[in-house]
């Protein structure tokens, strides 16, 4: 009987990863261009260039600071497969960091299998980080956030494995997840001092001298020793000087960027943010029922700590891990005054963390509704798997109604008059939508075509060559066949008239097509 219920779980596991994966190899051609697209590759081609040609542009490079561990294998795999237009090279960058992303959800249930021992709970954590519909649509173009936010998952999953038994094979497995996450995003030396700090503690607590001391002291010497061979192999500018990392360090909260951002109706610099820029963007960007379940979740973790008392690190050394990976981030960058760009994009690896405790919410509601005795137990119960269903039916709803502008996601907390109080669709992903409406009803050989911003023009990079050479930048909207413009430092109507296409994402305005010469 048990084998049966092993191989049944066996079977539902793997229907729902590989019909996951069906999905996401299904649309990931839907999305458009992403403002930074452009400079991710240039980085991964600068390094390739001086990986194997010898070319040292990459000493001098503005964004040499940046780790390649992610997109120097894309440059590898685009030359390999030798692309050479620019749609077939971003349509491959968009499956791939799909599939990385795939790669740390199913990472993502383990975790949560393990924490929760629970192959259920393991695939309900799968579930909500899918059905977070920013993350979903940024899983696709975002070449920088998502990979961070993939190997956090898979660092931290390794972790746990290693803080289990502390041996030196684990420790390297753990040294490996998180050298390529540091060269993906220097943030990740967070994981390294995570692993430090509870290796430590478990030391003070067990002495050195007794067998598992001094197997846990051996094992982290390995880990030590691993991670700096592994973080210099897989950032060539560290290569001639290793030293080149404490440049990046420093650089990670001065970011190169002076533009604004558009937040709770006013434009402001970006490197002079509240302190609450980063709370309010998690809190208003993900589903409320995951908000609330949150709460419970670190409700849940006082009410443990306030019941084991003395004996709390030993029991719920996990949850102090998720807790660390979640709010260290965020007061560094409150404290720093970290420059974020967008939202809270840059901080998208502390969410799995985040839903680790909502998942504890969740178990923590279900347990509580079942207190009762007799039909009321199974009444309230049901109700709340109700009341979690719907929710989640909900956000799905969004996410299909909405595909694939799945970023511009707010919940009920955000308010109304979206669009002239925060950012929608900063990307710009939705112009090639735009211009691939346009070349449809538009047959002439030449279309002059005025963007209000960059990805107007960056997303003709995913049009078919043929169409592409139909498109006709000016600079002049007098001078346009069509004007474009996604909103972005601009969230007021347009003085035009002939409105030819337009998006619309809930009622927000995300993107708006007129008709030049019609006028």
């Amino acid at each position: 009987m048990s084998c049966q219920i092993f191989n049944k779980h066996k079977v539902i596991v793997g229907a729902y990863f590989i019909c996951y994966l069906i999905l996401g190899t299904s649309i990931f051609g839907d999305y458009g261009f992403s403002w930074d697209e452009d400079i991710s590759r240039s980085n991964g081609l600068t390094s390739f260039n001086y990986v194997f040609h010898d070319d040292n542009a990459l000493l001098t490079y503005v964004d040499r600071d940046y780790g390649v561990a992610f997109e120097l294998p894309l440059t590898i795999l685009e030359k390999i497969l030798h692309l050479s237009d620019s749609r077939e090279i971003f349509l491959m960058r968009h499956l791939i960091t799909f599939l990385l992303f795939y790669i740390s959800v199913i990472f993502f249930y383990l975790l949560c299998r393990r924490h929760f021992k629970s192959w259920k709970v393991g695939l309900l954590g799968a579930t909500l980080l899918i059905l977070s519909p920013r993350i979903f649509a940024d899983s696709f173009y975002n070449s920088k956030d998502i990979p961070c936010l993939s190997f956090f998952i898979i660092s931290a999953y390794t972790l746990v494995r290693y803080m289990e038994t502390k041996s030196a094979s684990r420790a390297i497995w753990h040294a490996l997840s998180c050298g390529i996450l540091i060269d993906i995003r220097v943030a990740g030396l967070i994981m390294p001092l995570i692993t430090y700090a509870f290796v430590s503690i478990d030391v003070s607590r067990l002495g050195v001298r007794r067998e598992c001391g001094l197997r846990m002291v051996k094992s982290i010497i390995a880990y030590t020793i691993c991670l700096g061979i592994f973080v210099i192999l897989f950032w060539p500018w560290l290569w001639k000087n290793p030293l080149n990392i404490i440049d990046a360090v420093k650089n990670m909260s001065v970011f190169r960027w002076e533009g604004t951002v558009l937040y709770l109706g006013k434009y402001l610099n970006a490197k002079k943010l509240p302190w609450h820029y980063a709370p309010v963007w998690i809190m208003i960007t993900t589903p409320l029922i995951y908000n609330i379940c949150f709460f419970a979740g670190v409700f849940r973790m006082l009410e443990h700590l306030i019941k084991v008392k003395t004996n709390y690190f030993a029991c719920s050394r996990n949850e102090l891990i998720f807790l660390l990976w979640l709010f260290a981030p965020l007061v560094s960058a409150i404290v720093l005054k970290s420059v974020l760009i967008d939202g809270w994009r840059h901080l998208y690896f502390v969410y799995p963390a985040f839903l680790m405790f909502v998942i504890s919410g969740m178990l923590y509601g279900y347990e509580t509704s079942g207190r009762f005795k007799g039909s009321i137990q199974k009444a309230t119960r049901l109700a709340f798997v109700i009341v979690l269903c719907i929710s989640l039916s909900s956000t799905m709803m969004f996410m299909v109604r909405n595909h694939p502008y799945q970023n511009v996601f707010f919940n009920s907390l955000a308010g109304d008059n979206l669009g002239h109080r925060f950012e929608l669709d900063y990307w710009g992903l939705s112009y090639r939508k735009a211009l691939e409406a346009i070349l449809k009803e538009d047959s002439r050989d030449l279309i002059k075509i005025k963007v209000a911003n960059d990805p107007g023009i960056l997303n003709s990079k995913m049009i078919r060559a043929e169409d592409r050479r139909r498109l006709v930048y000016v600079e002049e909207p007098e001078a346009a066949d069509y004007f474009l413009s996604n909103y972005r430092w601009h969230p007021k109507e347009y003085p035009y008239a002939n409105k030819f296409y337009s998006v619309k994402v809930d009622g927000s305005k995300i993107m708006v097509v007129y008709k030049m010469k019609a006028q």
